[in-house]
């Protein structure tokens, strides 16, 4: 089977969105007649023929029957996603096999598929949708989002699949935990491609999957991501963002403390911090610094793993400079970033959280009175997120290039505004 770097993956997907709209057009169909057909919206539709949304596999093999290409779309799908895991981690391979397994089970079949002789489901099969799960977390910050979407998205259908044929089988619940936690990081890969409200939703079903399945744990880490999405990230990302919704999320999140790693409760205080700095209540956010720094003195290797890949010193050192800029300490912004990103720029497992560290680097340059170098690490940044494919962080690149407004005259300002418009 022939590969393709993940840089390709993104054309490929555009044009097998191509071909469907050919085909489409052939039929006789528009969009609008065409998307009930297949139980989608004209929207979704317009989205998928561009390249800029991907559809489950059940989407092209409906199709294929409505238009009579005789399978061809579902097999390109097919041959799209199984040659773009080759260039990821070999265990990712493993959810092509997934989705061809999870289809005809019934929940009497579910059940003795996870009591196969000799296996259990939490150390043989049934672990290995838990690995993945993890493993596609972990690359959600190294990897372009468009590498990733589609195959969480299919992971995360396979596990939404093995869930209802579950009925109720004793697995149940813990299907229902994997199935919480595949939709988390399938909302930060919707995040980080700009679609707010499919991040949102994805979050909002694992909070309440996690609530009703009474996982404290998977509740609270829902409610941390929930959290960072309402507060925009504190107005770094939109200034429309709400703070207080986000605040509520993480004290219901921070209820659940004694159930959390080191790393969320790391996570919790910060996003709590930046919050508070956000509203320019310095005492508080030093305080949920303070109880952040606690937390990563406690982290060991098993806590950073899946959605915490990203904790360490460096990364708090990044809420911790951002706190700074907020509060209006351009200088100690300086200093905390400035070795956080030079941490940074050693872990390849972090890139977007390095570049996240730089536009805000670029903010710190600009409030402290160094403005050439403000718009020359902005500028250099900008271009890193666009050829990575982060909306999120491109929209937090704006953010910081509107904050430049009080020297728009000036001449390194106005190179940067039709870098960025370009």
């Amino acid at each position: 089977m022939p590969s393709f770097p993940p840089q390709d993956v993104a054309n490929e997907w555009v044009a097998l969105g191509q071909m469907l709209a050919r085909s489409r057009k052939a039929a006789g169909y528009t969009q609008e007649t065409f998307a009930p057909r297949v139980s989608y919206g004209r929207s979704t539709i317009a989205n998928v023929e561009t390249g800029r949304q991907r559809a489950g596999r059940d989407f092209w093999t409906r199709s294929d029957d409505l238009l009579g290409t005789g399978g061809r779309l579902s097999r390109e799908y097919d041959r799209i996603r199984l040659a773009s895991t080759q260039h990821l981690p070999s265990g990712m391979a493993a959810a092509q096999a997934f989705q061809v397994v999870a289809e005809p089970f019934s929940s009497t079949a579910v059940e003795t598929f996870a009591r196969a002789p000799g296996t259990d489901y939490l150390v043989g099969e049934w672990n290995s949708f838990s690995k993945l799960t993890s493993m596609l977390a972990e690359q959600r910050q190294a990897v372009s989002p468009d590498a990733l979407l589609g195959l969480i998205e299919a992971h995360r259908d396979c596990l939404s699949t093995l869930y209802r044929k579950a009925g109720r089988a004793p697995i149940r619940a813990d299907i229902g935990t994997m199935l919480a936690e595949a939709s988390i990081v399938a909302s930060r890969l919707w995040s980080a491609q700009g679609n707010r409200a499919l991040a949102l939703a994805h979050c909002a079903y694992a909070r309440q999957l996690g609530d009703m399945l009474g996982s404290r744990r998977i509740s609270a880490t829902a409610r941390i991501f929930e959290s960072n999405l309402h507060s925009e990230a504190a107005t770094l990302i939109d200034a429309d963002g709400d703070i207080m919704i986000g605040l509520r999320l993480l004290d219901e999140a921070a209820r659940a403390s004694t159930d959390l790693s080191a790393a969320a409760r790391a996570r919790v205080a910060a996003e709590q911090a930046q919050a508070y700095a956000a509203l320019r209540l310095p005492r508080e956010a030093t305080a949920a610094l303070k109880r952040a720094e606690e937390a990563v003195n406690d982290l060991s290797p098993v806590d950073c793993v899946g959605l915490y890949s990203d904790w360490s010193s460096a990364r708090l050192d990044v809420y911790a400079g951002t706190c700074h800029l907020l509060l209006g300490q351009p200088r100690q912004a300086v200093t905390v970033l400035e070795n956080a990103v030079r941490m940074l720029e050693r872990d390849h497992a972090n890139v977007n959280v390095a570049l996240a560290a730089a536009v805000d680097l670029a903010s710190a340059y600009a409030e402290a009175g160094e403005l050439e170098q403000s718009c020359t690490l902005l500028g250099d940044t900008y271009d890193q997120l666009r050829a990575g494919g982060n909306h999120r962080g491109i929209a937090r690149a704006q953010r910081a290039r509107q904050r430049l407004v009080r020297w728009r005259h000036e001449s390194v300002v106005l190179e940067l505004q039709e870098k960025m418009a370009a």
